[in-house]
């Protein structure tokens, strides 16, 4: 929450793993305050230099709008002070004993801490905005980003079998119920959450949302799919969203009662939060990439145009592989749109070749020849000469480069490779040409378009991960996709009640695809050996690019094809 007077506070959210009671719970704030600065400034987001975590006053935490800096109020329980407010929390939460209200600090002040930077991060970048509502959502959504995946699934058990008791003592005091899950940011979550839509739903209702760019609300009202009661709930949504901007912290009971609720949906919900993807969605910080490129159509398919993209591959094959590879997929991108508008003999239909054409596309590898060289007796005269066994002797003598490529992204990258300009690096195509060059060093990407790897490069959320860190929990549901660019990780399986370390990760490995296709919890824990770095395609993003291009899935079953066989030391030319 944010407060610019009243030193009013609020609980939210969770924490990483703990070890022992801190003597001190301020300096656990203060230990969270410091390691998550520096952990958002390793993703560009940099805080006010004289920020500061200061002692408060009232429930727990807040941050000041007016000051910009952070109070957090937490019991001294060596004061008589402390000692009462202590005894309030208890009877607030639940809480049996004081041990267990301490438990209940270790494991949310870090969540705390998180929720309120983001507070600090909106206002620093001119964002923050006049509905309260929906600031403490985008603050959940960061918290849960940097805490949520370092709580063990015994830890995050133990967080919500506390957070319902906390739910049930607190509701006792307020009439209305559900209005926790009723204003949670994700209707999808809640409703999945809450048993009234199972995943299968979720995951399609989620992929219609990203898809066709409508609400959640949009798509379920109507649909016959709730029970009455959910219909009504819906309907009244927005009106309880209006209720929280006005009266946000008027009634204290309320106030806790909706941080309780929001943040056990945060831990029971199977969707992971990213720092970089907030940081692009909620900051406008993301990473400078050059622009993605529409498929190439009749009218962008010109001969000059093929011809420039297989000039600019010769031009920068031998300097840069990966940039090379890139322009010669893009000359065979916009072969085959040409090849599609030209009037083909009846024998190949050209319905039928539009059918096919993704599949040339997507198929190509640099270790057997062209597909595209047997189209060449098929395409017009006119069009012989620019199929790859002819081309490199019909180029025509009057091409400039980088004018005649036939998009701003093909221009800058050529011009990043070939003739940067010393005073104004383009960073956009530098960022673009790395993550490319990532793509291009693994057997699943490395075939496909270029048009659907720069489609990658956007889709990918880069995630830090520490030496022992965990990257995914045996046993959690998540199906996000791991890409390791970076460092190196192990996977561990529990074997007789204790974790085993059954392989490892390096670089250029993509893991967790199992969870994908088979969308059970994880079946094993991945935890980084040493300071680390992944790309992650979220389950959302890759269901939709799956849709569009198949292929990608053929290409990650058969890499998972041959993990398993590795594992079972069966040879990749024996039959199973």
């Amino acid at each position: 929450m944010n407060k610019s007077q009243t030193p009013e506070t609020h609980p939210t959210q969770e924490t990483p793993q703990t070890q022992k009671t801190p003597p001190d719970l301020f300096q656990l704030g203060q230990e969270a305050f410091e390691k998550f600065l520096a952990e958002f400034a390793a993703y560009g987001i940099e805080a006010d230099p004289g920020i500061e975590l200061r002692r408060g006053t009232g429930l727990l935490c807040y941050y000041s709008l007016t000051d910009r800096h952070i109070y957090l109020s937490v019991p001294d329980l060596a004061g008589p002070t402390g000692k009462l407010q202590a005894l309030f929390f208890r009877s607030l939460l639940g809480c049996q004993s004081t041990g267990e209200l301490l438990y209940f600090f270790r494991l949310f002040i870090p969540h705390i801490i998180a929720h309120e930077l983001t507070h600090h991060f909106r206002q620093r970048y001119g964002l923050f905005g006049k509905s309260l509502w929906l600031e403490e959502q985008v603050a959940n959504k960061l918290a849960v980003a940097v805490v949520k995946h370092r709580l063990s699934p015994e830890e995050k058990t133990q967080a919500r079998n506390f957070l319902r008791r906390a739910i049930n003592t607190v509701a006792r005091q307020m009439a209305e119920k559900n209005i926790a899950a009723d204003s949670y940011y994700s209707v999808l979550d809640a409703l999945n959450v809450s048993g009234q839509i199972d995943v299968a739903q979720f995951e399609t209702l989620e992929m219609l949302q990203s898809s066709l760019g409508v609400s959640a609300e949009e798509l379920l009202e109507g649909s016959g799919q709730l029970s009455a009661d959910m219909e009504d709930r819906l309907e009244q949504r927005d009106e309880l969203i209006g209720e929280i901007d006005e009266q946000y912290a008027a009634d204290q009971i309320k106030y806790i009662y909706y941080h309780l609720g929001w943040l056990y949906l945060d831990l029971t919900s199977r969707e992971t939060e990213y720092v970089d993807e907030f940081a692009r969605n909620y900051l406008n910080l993301g990473v400078e990439l050059l622009p993605l490129l529409n498929p190439p159509d009749a009218q962008t398919a010109t001969i000059p145009a093929l011809q420039a993209c297989y000039r600019a591959y010769q031009s920068v094959i031998e300097h840069h592989p990966a940039a090379g590879r890139y322009f010669y997929k893009r000359y065979r991108s916009l072969l085959l749109a040409r090849l599609q508008s030209a009037r083909l003999p009846a024998a190949a239909q050209t319905e039928h070749l539009k059918r096919e054409v993704r599949l040339l596309l997507e198929s190509w590898t640099e270790t057997e020849a062209d597909t595209l060289d047997y189209l060449a007796q098929l395409a017009p005269a006119e069009l012989r000469p620019c199929f790859p066994h002819l081309i490199a002797q019909n180029l025509s003598a009057n091409l400039r480069l980088p004018q005649d490529l036939p998009t701003p992204t093909d221009r800058r990258l050529w011009q990043h490779v070939v003739e940067p300009a010393p005073n104004a690096p383009d960073d956009a195509a530098a960022n673009t040409l790395h993550r490319l060059s990532l793509l291009d060093q693994t057997d699943i990407y490395r075939p496909l378009p270029a048009e659907l790897q720069l489609k990658l490069a956007h889709k990918f959320n880069l995630v830090h991960f520490a030496a022992g860190e965990p990257v995914i929990w045996q046993g959690e549901r998540n199906d996000d996709v791991f890409f390791l660019i970076e460092g190196r990780l192990e996977v561990l399986v529990l074997q007789n009640g204790a974790p085993q370390v059954v392989s490892h990760v390096s670089p250029g490995e993509m893991f967790g695809e199992i969870a994908f296709f088979t969308e059970d919890p994880r079946y094993a824990t991945v935890r980084a050996t040493e300071p680390s770095r992944c790309f992650v395609l979220t389950d959302a993003d890759l269901q939709l690019i799956a849709y569009e291009h198949p292929t990608i899935l053929m290409r990650m079953a058969a890499a998972l094809a041959q993990r398993l066989a590795d594992m079972y030391g069966v040879s990749r030319h024996e039959t199973v």
